[in-house]
């Protein structure tokens, strides 16, 4: 008897053992394996949406909004909501006279020290000096021939890219909610900014005002309009009404979605007036204008880069002088 209880403890003491080590049966696919291939990570700081930017298939998240940048604290950072932007100011300081159509404006104000964030930057000025005298993003110049100090190695033909990358404001900077390391994010290119827009199968962008802010919706690759029913689609002409979404529509609905939102952020310019340099705010709500890495030497041999501009009818590529300020949004490749 005492051999048999021997042999009964024997066989539960051994059930025990194959029991804890979790053993499955052999033609059952082992947890976590290879069979099933992974999401990739959304990067901190990006909107869940993926969009292809060539015909080779390279494809890219956008950032959660515009950049900003705070020079007192040397601080970069994505717009809390992708609406936001920081509007103009009338004033005047040191003979140099500056006015725009809203009451208040970082964009003008903008210095070394200055505690305010703005969202308007010349081309390239990333804080890398890559040979040329205008690089910091809260310089605003003034002056005749302004155009030549914003030449990276003495070529106008040098782009933000290559030897130039840390003139990009995501290569050389480190995003404060966007990873915080330099070399994350870059800027579109001219011909990836087209092919955003213009050159992606199926339902790309469309016309709208969320919280109140007029822009163009972003739709990512293959979007499905039954997540929310959303009218003149890739139409170039509609009017930014015939889309009106709310924050909480917005951020609940389509933002998840991976739709992306680029409001309407006018630009600063200057002219010389005789008597005194005229910063000039052009913030009409009706015109996007989004810098790429791009440059491009017209025939009046004036600098100038191009830049994406969407307006009450139309969308496309266009060119800008360097020195205006003009808006930034980020991108982060899928690798």
């Amino acid at each position: 008897m005492n051999k048999f209880k021997k042999i009964a403890s024997l066989l539960m003491l051994t059930a025990a053992v194959v029991f804890a080590t979790g053993c499955t049966k052999p033609d059952e696919p082992t947890p976590g394996g290879g069979d099933t291939p992974e999401e990739p990570t959304i990067p901190t700081g990006a909107i869940d949406g993926l969009f292809t930017i060539n015909e080779q298939g390279g494809k890219v998240y956008f950032s959660q909004g515009n950049l900003q940048y705070q020079a007192s604290t040397n601080t970069w950072r994505f717009a809390e909501h992708q609406w936001d932007h920081v509007g103009g100011k009338y004033g005047m300081n040191n003979n140099v006279r500056y006015w725009g159509n809203v009451p208040e404006s970082d964009n003008t104000l903008a210095s070394a020290n200055y505690a305010g964030w703005q969202d308007l930057f010349s081309w390239g000025t990333s804080g890398w000096s890559g040979g040329v005298e205008a690089y910091q993003p809260y310089l605003i110049l003034t002056g005749f021939e302004v155009d030549a100090k914003y030449i990276l190695g003495g070529d106008p033909a040098n782009g933000l890219v290559g030897d130039y990358a840390n003139a990009d404001w995501g290569i050389y900077n480190a995003i404060s909610n966007g990873g915080n390391k330099a070399g994350m994010w870059r800027t579109l290119t001219s011909d990836e900014w087209v092919y955003v827009f213009e050159k992606r199968s199926g339902k790309r962008f469309c016309k709208a005002q969320v919280e109140g802010a007029n822009g163009m919706i972003l739709l990512p690759d293959g979007w499905d309009n039954t997540v929310y029913t959303l009218k003149n689609i890739n139409s170039r002409s509609s009017d930014w009404t015939d889309n009106t979404l709310d924050a909480s529509t917005w951020t609940n609905t389509l933002e998840p979605a991976g739709a992306v939102f680029l409001p309407t952020t006018g630009k600063r310019t200057i002219a010389n007036m005789n008597t005194y340099w005229d910063i000039h705010l052009d913030l009409d709500e009706n015109y996007g204008l989004y810098w790429s890495t791009t440059p491009r030497v017209n025939s009046y041999n004036t600098y100038v880069a191009y830049q994406y501009n969407f307006h009450k009818s139309n969308a496309n590529l266009d060119v800008g002088i360097r020195n205006q300020g003009l808006a930034v949004r980020l991108v982060q490749d899928v690798l």
